[in-house]
């Protein structure tokens, strides 16, 4: 049997084989499966995946804290994102063993543009995976609604941002009516993904009840907004049936989530400002429709009192005419009935005692019905021309009772407000600049407010 040595001296062995056969340090590529922080010092576990993404290799590091200070905020300040778990690093290191604590890497130095370059090389392929599925455009190509409303909004309720976009939208300055529901999501961090994928998929078993859906996230760094560089996050928001709106908070950068959403906004006060300007865009376009129905009926009235009194202008010479021409018939019958009577007179004066009388009625018989026959003519005339103005009116009373309908009077009771300035109707946001005094009308009262863009 041979002699027998302590796990110490074991361990010492293998330290003393270590050191001596990797005396100095070596670059390696890894995986950070693992991250933690404590007392100033970060601890790490890499591991390396081979093609089927299998571990085949896995290893402890250390960066001690001499070495933390100065690596940890050029690596973020490059990057842009912390050193966290899933990241792939390029890494200085020397090799150690520890006869308590085993193997381990004691990490010398990291190379931040190799970590940008896997960065931006895992985008590209996620970009490049949904655009040959099919899937980059679909959200993209639904139609947006023309008056969105009831919106389903993702975010955690505490967010910042999620209180912003309520109080811009609930509290517009046009008193536009929307219903929020917010569907409560971790939108950073490692449980993110699945988060907003359980909030769609709830918005998704109610998706009638929804016009839009509005991802707000606020600020942050943009390793935060890495975590939206998902492909599992990007796919549903593509492949959703309502348009998606993202308001993740990012000034310059802009994720995968981003790209594939049917419309991207910086911040959520900017998503907010979008909804009300859409709404505000229809309400305007009905308010012109109103505008120009109201001029249509107008013009429809006036050309049919110019007609009417065509009408009237022209049967006002005939009714003269025909009276006119009566009377001068009652004129020559007249006439003939006085030469008659002078015939007569001068003929047979002896019987001027017997028959005065019978002249007499058959002269009052003649002007009698001559007379009745004018009234009737002039009865008749009376109700054609009555009976033409009442069809005429009732027309017009129609005509003036759709043009009520539509007046502005009755459109502010229907809940609607007429902005002006300086006289001038208010139809978009381009009217009017910022500190411009408005007047806005609704139908108990108006008041004026100061324009802040």
């Amino acid at each position: 049997m041979s002699q027998s040595i302590s796990l110490s001296e074991l361990n010492k062995l293998v330290k003393d084989t270590i050191q001596e056969g990797f005396p100095g340090k070596y670059n390696i590529i890894a995986e950070i499966s693992e991250f933690n922080e404590s007392r100033g010092h970060a601890y790490l576990e890499l591991i390396e995946k081979n093609e089927n993404d299998q571990l085949s290799a896995k290893a402890r590091a250390t960066i001690w804290a001499s070495t933390y200070r100065m690596i940890k905020p050029y690596f973020e300040t490059t990057t842009g994102h912390y050193l966290q778990a899933g990241l792939k690093i390029l890494i200085v290191v020397t090799v150690e063993f520890h006869e308590i604590y085993g193997f381990s890497l004691n990490i010398k130095d990291i190379d931040p543009t190799y970590t940008i370059g896997d960065i931006e090389q895992k985008r590209l392929a996620i970009i490049k995976m949904l655009e040959e599925e099919g899937v980059f455009e679909m959200n993209k190509e639904l139609e947006f609604p023309l008056v969105p409303q009831r919106i389903a909004v993702i975010s955690s309720e505490t967010a910042a941002g999620y209180g912003d976009f309520s109080e811009q939208l609930l509290e517009n300055s046009y008193g536009f009516s929307f219903e929020l529901k917010l569907f409560q999501s971790v939108v950073q961090g490692e449980e993110a993904e699945q988060s907003i994928i359980e909030a769609l998929e709830k918005i998704y078993e109610k998706i009638d009840d929804f016009d839009v859906v509005v991802i707000i996230r606020g600020g942050g760094s943009k390793s935060d907004l890495s975590w939206f560089d998902s492909y599992n996050i990007a796919v549903n928001i593509a492949q959703f049936p309502v348009p998606i709106i993202t308001g993740i908070g990012h000034e310059k950068d802009e994720s995968v989530a981003d790209m594939v959403a049917h419309t991207n906004l910086k911040t959520p006060t900017a998503a907010a400002e979008f909804i009300i300007n859409k709404v505000l865009r229809f309400d305007t376009y009905l308010s012109d429709l109103g505008n120009q129905f109201f001029e249509l009926i107008k013009n429809k009235l006036l050309n049919e009192k110019n007609s009417l009194e065509l009408i009237k202008n022209s049967f006002h010479p005939l009714f003269l005419q025909i009276i006119k021409a009566e009377e001068s018939e009652l004129k020559l019958i007249k006439e003939r009935f006085k030469n008659s009577v002078k015939e007569n007179i001068n003929n047979q004066k002896y019987e001027l005692d017997i028959y005065p009388p019978v002249i007499k009625n058959i002269l009052i018989s003649g002007i009698n019905d001559k007379s009745r026959s004018l009234e009737i003519m002039k009865m008749n005339f009376k109700n054609k021309i009555s009976e033409y103005f009442s069809k005429h009116k009732h027309e017009l009373e129609v005509l003036k009772q759709k043009n009520n309908f539509l007046s502005p009077v009755n459109v502010l009771k229907r809940g609607y407000s007429i902005t002006t300035y300086k006289g001038k109707t208010v139809k978009s946001i381009s009217d009017i600049s910022n500190n411009d005094i408005i007047k806005t009308k609704l139908i108990d009262g108006s008041f004026k407010s100061k324009v802040r863009k």
